[in-house]
């Protein structure tokens, strides 16, 4: 086995390979061993925080060629799922979890498919470390059962990363045509050699590597952080211990939940719209269904969605008049865009808005420039979160999986827009039955009340329209643990302009 740690320059070189500063006085060329052991020890921690985001996962798979930073992020994750055994030893899931981690780093992989299943499998191990997560019998239908709003998070993950420059050019040198094939054909290997003597292969590998790190940390870093880095070893090691008796009861469950893994895989592959290689644009990205997003709240709620008996801004029960040059919204609009949209306001008014005036449009790489929800420069400067967007517009997932956002200068001449508060939405099927939470009749809400702006798409004028820029928010939805993507090389951000058939 290689020495994990490198020189103080290997390691620098390698953090600016990545563009994650240790911090100012590394920007400024005056970088200390202590600045090294501090950046360290957060990194190791990096996992414990629920909301550890996607975009940390796909920053280690990225820089998986890179020595030694690699090894510190599998390390990160190897604490996360110490840490949640210490806390419960008896709570199968988070051996689950371990086991998950473990696998991922599975030599037969290599960094490719390392990359691969690390991306669709974080969403799932983060679920499985939740407090409460619990299932009467661990088999591996209730495994999938439980984690199926996870699984088809971490596929959109997945489709995203595919999307990426480097990933798409290490598939073409790989010859892979169809790499959901071929990532489920090797998820069936991979479960072939799960046993308990594999995986405690990769622990003690892992073990060394924290073992190095946390000398570094003691020697290097305060005293304070010392002695964090020695408790975490600690905790590690007798994790290590449990293991000896403990992965063996999980096996046969996670061999199962592996093979149904691997039979969505094919059937992702089966529906794709060609080799990824050959990919202009995210011809895979995809939003989550109306079904998917309701099961994913009533897993984990998120906090723009609330609990309540009513709504806060009831929908129009009725079109107002429309006036002449004014968008036809009512449901007898020969715009199919247009009709009935009357109803996803609360009170509107129509406006004319002058020539000069800039209007924001969120969506993701799917959507549309040219479609009919806007709003004001100044309401999108309110949005702070992905959760302001969603709450205070009422956006579902399945609607707008977000991520990019143009904007639009308003041409000589001006437009005529409906303006007003946005409806409040509930939460229904693909059947059109609201979801009841209780049986006292509350049911899941999207409050509304944001002043939004809807506008007859054929009224715009394209080169008005600017080029795509990346939200602060990234391109997930924000489901399950509001999951956050990196934005390096996802996705282009090209214009998506419909031309209309008049």
């Amino acid at each position: 086995m290689t020495d994990f740690l490198p020189s103080k320059q290997q390691l620098m070189n390698a953090l600016a390979s990545i563009t994650s500063p240790v911090n100012k006085a590394m920007q400024k060329g005056q970088e200390q061993l202590a600045d090294i052991a501090d950046w360290l020890w957060v990194v190791i921690q990096g996992d414990f925080a629920e909301e550890q985001s996607t975009a940390q996962i796909v920053t280690g798979t990225i820089i998986s060629m890179i020595p030694f930073v690699d090894q510190i992020c599998d390390v990160r994750d190897l604490c996360a799922n110490c840490s949640k055994i210490k806390e419960d030893s008896s709570n199968g899931w988070y051996w689950i979890g371990l086991i998950l981690t473990l696998i991922g780093l599975f030599p037969v992989l290599g960094s490719l498919f390392k990359g691969i299943f690390k991306v669709i499998l974080a969403p799932i191990r983060r679920l499985m470390l939740r407090p409460g997560a619990k299932v009467a019998k661990l088999t591996g239908a209730n495994i999938y059962k439980f984690a199926e709003p996870a699984v088809e998070n971490g596929i959109t993950e997945l489709n995203k990363f595919l999307a990426r420059p480097a990933v798409k050019r290490a598939l073409k040198k790989a010859k892979i045509t169809n790499v959901y094939k071929a990532s489920a054909l090797k998820l069936r290997e991979v479960k072939g050699k799960l046993n308990k003597e594999s995986l405690l292969k990769v622990f003690d590998q892992l073990v060394n590597y924290l073992k190095q790190t946390v000398e570094f940390v003691d020697k290097y870093g305060s005293k304070v952080i010392g002695q964090k880095a020695r408790a975490m070893l600690q905790t590690v090691l007798d994790v290590r211990k449990a293991a000896n008796q403990k992965l063996a009861e999980f096996i046969k469950p996670v061999q199962d939940f592996l093979e149904k893994l691997a039979v969505r895989l094919d059937k992702e592959g089966d529906t794709a719209f060609k080799a990824t290689t050959n990919v202009k644009n995210i011809s895979n990205f995809k939003k989550i269904s109306q079904d998917g997003e309701l099961k994913s709240v009533l897993n984990h709620k998120p906090n723009w969605v609330d609990v309540k008996a009513r709504m806060k801004y009831a929908p129009l029960g009725e079109s107002p008049r429309i006036p002449k040059g004014f968008p036809d919204i009512s449901g007898t609009s020969k715009n199919r865009a247009l009709r009935n949209k009357y109803n996803t306001f609360h009170d509107l008014e129509a406006v004319h808005i002058p020539e000069g005036e800039v209007l924001y449009r969120v969506l993701d790489p799917t959507s549309n420039d040219n479609s009919i929800c806007w709003m004001r420069e100044s309401e999108y400067k309110k949005l702070k979160t992905k959760a302001d967007w969603r709450r205070y517009f009422a956006v579902f997932a399945h609607w707008n999986n977000n991520g990019e956002v143009v904007k639009y200068r308003v041409p000589e001449g001006g437009i005529n827009v409906w303006e007003g508060p946005a409806a409040s939405q509930t939460f229904k099927n693909s059947a059109g039955k609201v979801e009841k939470v209780d049986n006292k009749g509350n049911i899941f809400v999207l409050e509304g009340g944001g002043t939004q702006i809807v506008l007859d798409p054929n009224d715009l004028v394209r080169d008005k329209v600017s080029k795509r820029q990346a939200t602060p928010w990234g391109y997930d939805s924000g489901l399950i643990g509001d999951v956050k993507t990196s934005m390096v090389g996802v996705p282009r951000l090209e214009q998506n302009w419909y031309e209309s058939k008049k």
